[in-house]
């Protein structure tokens, strides 16, 4: 605030009216006026010069605060962007002290050679080659420095000599050299001077870094080059994503995987069941390990809803036993075998099998405790895999793909290693990124780990002819494939009449004899046969006898048929015809369908349509909704109620 004027014409001007006025009237009280006026004004203005003084005070306490607030905040960023250049370039002994610092590969050529007075990292480029020239301790720490900082970002130099060279050709030379494009001088009183070509030498103020740990640094990275790929499947990291370009080496990765789980653990311990879509070139030649279940292909997709079903099957069992132990988790498990479905090419898969999207999306979110892992490689997981799937797999594994943006996308963090030919980059979902080799797998391994197969697939293989009795009842097997295993195929005659379906030759005549085994049972072959007081009469080829009939007599036979299915008590009736039979004989609680030439013929059975197989043997249908097989007729079978 500016100060005030003393107001003059304020003072004066009341001094003169009163004189005017004491003139005039020549009263004293005009005086008075004289002595009144001035002083208030004079008052006034002192007090104004007070008010403005402090003002003035307080508006620059204000600034000053200001300018202190400003200071430290800019000693704060500074300080911030220190930590954060120093993060970003750590030192070698700030490397050396922390354990779980990785090497970066991630080809970036401006490296740290020392610090700055302030704190901060002194960076250089060594793309087109720097020297250090000078002898004694802070030459060497600049040295070791750049090379410490070199080989983590670009690896282990081709030639490690002097100059150490790598492949995009940046070097670190020791001594006068006109080869690089940046000179660093160094003296016992420290760095003197730092020349880059074309130009002349700046004199710094730069300080050497502390060095120590450096050889331990080198040898970790040096080991670091030779790691192999290497991952447990444990309730930490319970699923493994593979991705890669064409020709990447997806295939090569998920066989070491394979074979190194193979040298490590019994097949009482893991399993594995194969998914190749390549027409099984990469998993076919795992079969003979003694931890392989079963491999599904492109060539055998006959078998996939089968596996499917199975699989499905297989986590249900698991849920039982663990109840049964009262466990919750596989580790607590006896007995339990860890099993990996190691599947190759899963966008072709899944194009092929839908219905395996859900099977996955289960095994994801419930196989950590229940042992079961899904092991899946694919070219980009982007729009293939839903996302409920990538949800529960923390373990990535990518190999080279078309850009960075890609790896980053696989990994699901950023991260600056880029994977060579050859080499993979994995995380494990604890936010590290791994640098490693994809070891060889060749035939001796395979041959040295070949035993003979001592477990079954968590499917029953599809029956597809008539099996050995073999001491069981019923009349043949039952292969439900929704819970992995067969079951007896039961008839009594309790469960009232049956009907027996199919084309001629698919075994209607012996699926009959089969039902009625072990009962009393009269064989009908034309109306007058037909016996009320019988308990079961079998008809065979009804469709025959009624071609063969006059209209007339065909009818009567229906007739005679339906009359004897609701007498009282009922005779139970088995009939066999290669056609659907006449309305009038009412509907058959029972069906057994066999083998027909169409589909819409199977379907008008009430089979469903995905049990029609019209290549099947004889003896092989449809017995409620599932499929099953007659038991084989041998020498011994009862003929007691043959015709």
């Amino acid at each position: 605030m500016t100060a005030a004027h003393f107001p003059v014409i304020g003072v004066v001007a009341p001094m003169v009216v009163a004189g005017l006025v004491w003139g005039l009237t020549g009263s004293s009280f005009a005086l008075l006026g004289a002595v009144i006026a001035p002083t208030m004004v004079v008052a006034h203005h002192v007090d104004g010069v007070r008010r403005s003084a402090r003002e003035s005070r307080r508006t620059e306490s204000a600034r000053a605060r200001e300018r202190a607030a400003e200071r430290e905040a800019n000693n704060v960023q500074h300080a911030r962007r220190i930590v954060d250049e120093n993060r970003a370039h750590p030192s070698v002994a700030e490397i050396a002290r922390n354990p779980e610092w990785f090497p970066a590969r991630n080809g970036a050529t401006v490296v740290r050679a020392g610090h700055q007075p302030d704190g901060s990292p002194w960076l250089v480029d060594v793309v087109a080659g720097v020297t250090v020239i000078g002898n004694g301790p802070i030459a060497d720490a600049v040295w070791t420095s750049l090379i410490v900082q070199t080989t983590a970002q670009l690896g282990v130099p081709q030639n490690p000599g002097n100059p150490a060279r790598w492949a995009n050709g940046a070097s670190i030379a020791r001594g006068e050299s006109t080869e690089v494009a940046l000179v660093i001088r160094c003296s016992d009183r420290g760095i003197d001077s730092v020349t880059a070509r074309g130009a002349l030498p700046i004199r710094v103020d730069y300080l050497p870094d502390d060095v120590s740990g450096a050889d331990g640094i080198l040898k970790a990275i040096a080991r670091i080059k030779h790691a192999r790929l290497q991952v447990s499947l444990t309730s930490d990291t319970p699923h493994l994503l593979i991705a890669g370009r064409t020709g990447s080496g997806k295939s090569h990765a998920l066989a070491a995987l394979v074979v190194d789980w193979a040298k490590r653990f019994r097949p009482t311990e893991l399993q594995f069941v194969g998914i190749d879509f390549k027409g099984g070139a990469t998993l076919d030649r795992l079969g003979g390990l003694p931890h392989h279940l079963a491999t599904l292909t492109d060539l055998t997709a006959t078998d996939v809803p089968r596996a499917i079903a199975g699989l499905s099957a297989e986590i249900r069992r698991r849920e039982a036993e663990f109840v049964h132990q009262r466990v919750a988790t596989i580790e607590n498990a006896s007995g339990v075998p860890r099993l990996a479905i190691v599947v190759d090419e899963v966008h072709e898969f899944l194009r092929q099998f839908p219905a395996a999207h859900d099977l996955f999306a289960d095994i994801a979110r419930r196989g950590r405790s229940l042992g079961i892992h899904l092991v899946l490689a694919v070219q980009h997981p982007s729009g293939v895999l839903r996302d409920s799937v990538l949800a529960n797999v923390p373990v990535r594994i990518c190999l080279t793909m078309n850009t960075h943006h890609d790896v980053i996308q696989v990994l699901g963090r950023t991260t600056s290693v880029a994977p060579s030919r050859g080499r993979c980059v994995v995380t494990l979902g604890d936010g590290l990124v791994h640098d490693v080799f994809v070891p060889p797998v060749n035939s001796a391994q395979l041959v040295e780990l070949a035993r003979e197969r001592v477990h079954a697939p968590p499917w029953r293989p599809a029956l597809s002819a008539p099996v050995p009795r073999e001491g069981r009842k019923g009349f043949g097997l039952v292969d439900d494939v929704g819970n992995a295993c067969y079951r007896i195929a039961h008839w009594q005659p309790g469960d009232g009449d049956v009907v027996v379906v199919g084309d001629r030759g698919s075994g209607r005549t012996e699926t009959l004899r089969a039902l009625v085994a072990g009962h009393s049972a009269t064989w009908v072959t034309s109306a007058r046969e037909l016996d009320l007081d019988a308990r079961i009469l079998v008809i065979d080829d009804l469709d025959r006898m009624v071609d063969s009939m006059t209209p007339i007599a065909a009818c009567e036979l229906i007739d005679s048929i339906r009359r004897v299915r609701h007498a009282s008590p009922p005779v139970v009736v088995l009939v066999s015809s290669g056609q659907p039979l006449p309305r009038a004989l009412g509907p058959f609680p029972n069906v057994v369908t066999l083998r027909t030439s169409t589909l819409e013929a199977h379907r008008a059975t009430g089979a469903l349509p995905e049990t029609f197989d019209p290549a099947s043997a004889p003896g092989v249908g449809t017995w409620r909704g599932l499929r099953f097989v007659l038991y084989a007729r041998t020498e011994s079978s009862d003929t007691a109620s043959r015709p």
